[in-house]
């Protein structure tokens, strides 16, 4: 059913997922590129099944190491998903509007507040 702890069931995410645009989704997440290379992104992948509705990046961040996977739904929001390499899902986040999904995935994956000198 796709909760915290379990493995994700990406095919069952997707039934209820709208077609993304790639070229959309990676202007959002590389506005501040900076930012999200201090992910440590790699080893992207995409669902091509017909039409593209999963993202997944490999991560390797302050908070999280793993995966994020980022699907498109119904209301046209993103869902971001945070797993561990091996698919348990550890934290999920619906809802997102694009300008809010780099911001949510830096504070899930790597920010850290104010440093101190």
């Amino acid at each position: 059913m796709n909760k915290v702890g379990e493995i994700i069931n990406v095919q069952e995410i997707t039934k209820g997922c709208r077609q993304m645009d790639l070229t959309d989704l990676m202007y959002v997440l590389r506005n501040n590129i900076s930012r999200f290379w201090s992910w440590g992104s790699h080893a992207f992948r995409i669902d091509r099944k017909g039409n593209v509705r999963m993202f997944r990046m490999a991560v390797n961040g302050r908070f999280h190491s793993g995966h994020v996977y980022i699907f498109l739904n119904g209301l046209d929001l993103f869902d971001v998903y945070l797993t561990s390499s091996r698919g348990t899902i550890k934290r999920i986040q619906t809802d997102l509007y694009n300008d809010m999904l780099t911001d949510w995935i830096d504070i899930a994956v790597e920010k850290i507040g104010t440093y101190k000198h």
